[in-house]
Formats: structure tokens, C-alpha cells, sequence
């Protein structure tokens, strides 16, 4: 065990000596494969070159979080002015509300929406509401949300397109169109519902068993809440018929599991058998206090030895 233990230690003190060129290049390939993700779109062309997305890429990691955000929701709505400036201007009065109501007040939060997207991408959407469970709480139910009512109705942008004006005149009666459209093909989505219901439960669940004075909680959290992702899913493929593959989601869950137990082990490890039980008070209160060391390794010493020649 102590063999891992010192891998671990190797790999977060390489981490920490090439932060600096490392942290970066990860931003600039997540917000390169969301520019790619955002390219599948295809209607603007000229917005879709791997010279483009480089450059999108660039900026995103210089600028804050904010203005990376309001730069996808314009280069999102650039895409769907090129086939319909009605589903164009829903898309960006709906993108921007979010932006307002949420992501402008909670930025580093927002970002859970990207990841929920990403992760639905490389099919391991399981994986981010254990993640924002353990680490971020309860509040992370709602980008979570977001992320995944967007990634359920991205299908429906083929539909809604499609319904153009012929004339100035009939734009109104067509923004009303495609918005009722967009509306009930949410509504009546039953598989992003029932997503939205299980990951709320497992971020809950998650957060209080992590919260729990017992041994290894954190690992029984992320066990558990990929129990519950497997229980909640199958219950709605039974009972509301959820467009979900059994087995893909099976392979899904496990492999989200063993990535956060990673992203844990890398994140804290603790020694269980060194566990103490403290007691004392001052003059106010009483405290009991259950204190487990973190698992340190000593580094070797090296000896320098001298050789003196006669």
C-alpha cells in the first residue's frame, strides 16, 4: 500500500511543480472540445475550422468564466441565425436568462453545467452529480438540472429550426410556434425528467453520507451513489419507459465510480487506524472532536557522504 501511496504523492508533486503549464493546457482542451461539441451544429461553416476553435480555445483560458459563458451563448446563436433567427432569438433569450439567474451570480458553480454536458458526451453523465455530491453540496442540483434539461433538448434544435417565417410579418406567430414546441418537448421528455429527479437524489444522498463521522464515508458516498443511480434508472425504464440502454448504463455507472473513488484517493486519503477521540470545553462550550490523520509520507533523507582522500 505504501508503494500507492508514494505514486500518489509522485504524481500530485509533478502536478504541483508543472501547475503552472498543466492547468492551463486542461482549460485549453475542455473549452476546445466544447467548441467542437458546439461545431456538430454545422450550420455556420466558417465557425466550425480547427484554426477557430484553437483561438476559441486560447481566449476561453485567458478570460474569466463569466465572459467564457456569454461567449458560448453568442457563438451558439451565431450557428442558428444561419438557419432560423427565430429559433435564434429564443435560444439566446433562453441561454441568457440562465446566464442572469445563475451563472453570473455563481460562475464557479456554472461550470457543473459544461461538465454535465461533457459527461453526457462521453457517456459517463453518472459521474457529475456523485462529483458535485461529495464535493460542491446540495447547491450543485441546479447547473446539474440545467445541463442536463440542454443537453435533452439539443435533439429538438433539428425540429424547431425547420420552422422558418416567409415573411416579417409572420415572425410573431412563428417565435410563438417554435416556442410552445420547445416548451412540450421538454415536458413531455420523461427521460430528462426522471434524470433531473435521480441525480437530485443522488447529490442529497451523497452529500449526507459524506457528512456522516463514520470510517471511509466518502467512499461509502460515491458506492452508494452509484447504487442509487443504477436502482433510480432501472425503476424509470420500468415505469416511464426511459430511452436508456441497460447495459450502457451499467458499464456507465461502474466507470463513474471508479473515477471518483481516484478523484477522491488523489483529492484526501486518511489513516482509519490512527483514528482519536477528543474531548474538551472552554467556557462557552463543550466539544468532542473525532480527529483522523491524513496520510503523509515521509520523504527519504538523503545522506551526503564526504570521501576525504589522504
Amino acid at each position: 500500500m505504501d508503494q500507492i501511496y508514494q505514486i500518489r504523492e509522485t504524481i500530485i508533486a509533478f502536478y504541483k511543480s508543472k501547475e503552472k503549464i498543466i492547468f492551463p493546457i486542461i482549460k485549453f482542451l475542455t473549452w476546445f472540445i466544447i467548441f467542437q461539441f458546439i461545431s456538430i451544429m454545422g450550420y455556420a461553416k466558417s465557425l466550425t475550422s480547427i484554426p477557430i476553435g484553437i483561438l476559441f480555445g486560447i481566449i476561453c483560458t485567458i478570460i474569466s468564466v463569466q465572459w467564457v459563458f456569454l461567449l458560448i451563448i453568442l457563438l451558439v446563436t451565431t450557428h442558428l441565425v444561419f438557419v432560423s433567427v427565430e429559433t435564434a432569438i429564443l435560444i439566446f433569450a433562453f441561454l441568457l436568462i440562465i446566464y442572469l439567474l445563475y451563472i453570473r451570480l455563481f460562475p464557479k458553480q456554472s461550470l457543473l453545467i459544461i461538465a454535465m454536458l461533457l459527461a453526457y458526451f462521453f457517456k459517463i453523465p453518472y459521474l457529475v452529480p456523485i462529483f458535485g455530491g461529495l464535493f460542491l453540496g446540495v447547491s450543485s442540483i441546479i447547473p446539474i438540472a440545467i445541463g442536463t434539461i440542454i443537453w435533452y433538448f439539443i435533439p429538438n434544435i433539428q425540429t424547431v429550426v425547420g420552422m422558418k417565417s416567409e415573411e416579417i410579418m409572420e415572425m410573431p406567430n412563428n417565435l410563438a410556434n417554435i416556442y410552445m414546441t420547445i416548451i412540450q418537448g421538454i415536458a413531455k421528455n420523461q427521460t430528462a425528467i426522471i434524470s433531473i429527479m435521480i441525480f437530485s437524489i443522488v447529490i442529497l444522498v451523497v452529500y449526507i453520507i459524506s457528512k456522516l463521522s463514520i470510517d471511509y464515508s466518502w467512499y461509502i458516498a460515491i458506492g452508494i451513489g452509484a447504487g442509487i443511480n443504477l436502482i433510480g434508472f432501472l425503476i424509470g425504464i420500468l415505469i416511464v419507459d426511459a430511452e436508456i440502454n441497460i447495459f450502457g448504463m451499467l458499464f456507465s455507472i461502474i466507470i463513474s465510480m471508479l473515477i471518483m473513488f481516484v478523484i477522491q484517493f488523489f483529492y484526501r486519503v486518511v489513516d482509519y487506524s490512527r483514528v482519536e477521540n477528543v474531548q474538551f470545553e472552554d467556557e462557552e462550550n463543550y466539544y468532542y472532536v473525532k480527529v483522523i490523520p491524513k496520510i503523509i509520507l515521509e520523504k527519504p533523507k538523503r545522506e551526503i557522504k564526504r570521501i576525504i582522500e589522504d
